[in-house]
């Protein structure tokens, strides 16, 4: 259906399914047996992230740049290469904000024109994604620091070297005035977004892929075999759900690479069993565990009406029932 041999994670804006790939990117009708419109990419120029959505637009961003399309019929309306090497981009209804080598980059949605752009350190990459907090656009480089940002100017409102704590941050959440950061060790931290103090951290034990931040709560897998909810404000445990126990028990469930998600008081983990688990938000009490009818590449996106997109390793978008 999309042509694709190997595809990233898809987005959606409630109409419409946006996806891209290794070979073409496109926007789809959920239910569609066809792309709406689609587009054909330039040899080895894959689009390895999640696409973006803002303002009627949609994001497709890689390691080799960054292009933006008209989220109704596809046109392209602006596309800029990468000077090093782009990271996954942050879109809100006016701007793009990016990494590009060690550099933070700033970009007017609507032209592409760069508004603003702040120097790491030379010779790290900028790989995940800013976020933003009201005026502020917080940036986490493989240099170490954090960085908050004017989002008007790119003036350096502060800065935090944590690389002895953190080594790097990858994932950013934020809730309320508190930024919850992942680190590429052990630990998630909760940092002032006022002045970048630290607030609390919280050891997983282990390495953290990914962690979500919904009503208050910060998600995460740990490999120790638990998923844990984290109160984003104070950094205690509310809940753990065990996963793992490491005695070759058929129910234990496959390693998380999908991040999680929460849909109407449900965490959603798809593990790489391509089994789906779902959790109550409130207690972590196991809803269900639902097999997907597919080999899929670690994402699930919940759609409008309940249902369910997953990305398969054929390259396909396989739509489910919601859970």
């Amino acid at each position: 259906m999309t042509g694709n041999t190997v595809i990233s994670p898809p987005a959606s804006d409630g109409a419409m399914i946006y996806f891209c790939g290794d070979k073409t990117a496109g926007g789809l009708a959920p239910g569609a047996v066809a792309p709406r419109w689609q587009f054909k990419l330039a040899e080895d120029a894959a689009l390895q992230f999640r696409p973006r959505v803002g303002n009627g637009r949609v994001v497709f961003c890689g390691q080799r740049g960054i292009a933006v399309h008209d989220a109704t019929d596809g046109k392209l309306i602006w596309q800029r290469a990468a000077a090093i090497q782009t990271g996954v981009p942050m879109v809100n209804d006016t701007q793009v904000v990016l990494g590009d080598g060690h550099e933070i980059v700033a970009l007017e949605l609507a032209t592409g024109i760069e508004q603003w752009r702040h120097a790491g350190v030379p010779d790290t990459l900028t790989n995940y994604a800013p976020v933003q907090s009201g005026s502020a656009i917080l940036a986490a480089p493989g240099d170490g620091r954090l960085y908050a940002l004017d989002a008007a100017s790119g003036r350096l409102l502060w800065q935090r070297n944590g690389i002895d704590d953190w080594q790097y941050l990858r994932q950013l959440r934020v809730h309320k005035d508190i930024l919850v950061g992942g680190s590429y060790k052990e630990k998630l931290f909760g940092i002032s977004i006022s002045d970048g103090r630290e607030l609390w951290q919280f050891n997983a034990g282990n390495f953290i892929n990914s962690h979500l931040v919904a009503d208050g709560t910060a998600y995460l897998w740990s490999p120790t075999g638990f998923i844990y909810a984290i109160d984003a404000e104070t950094g205690a445990i509310r809940w753990r759900h065990e996963t793992t126990d490491y005695d070759d028990n058929h129910a234990n469930w496959g390693p998380l690479m999908a991040e999680l998600v929460v849909v109407n008081g449900k965490l959603l983990a798809l593990d790489m069993f391509d089994v789906l688990h779902v959790l109550d938000t409130v207690d972590g009490k196991a809803l269900a565990h639902v097999k997907v009818p597919a080999k899929i590449r670690h994402a699930v996106l919940p759609l409008a009406q309940d249902g369910l997109a997953f990305p398969t390793h054929q390259g396909e978008i396989v739509l489910t029932d919601g859970v």
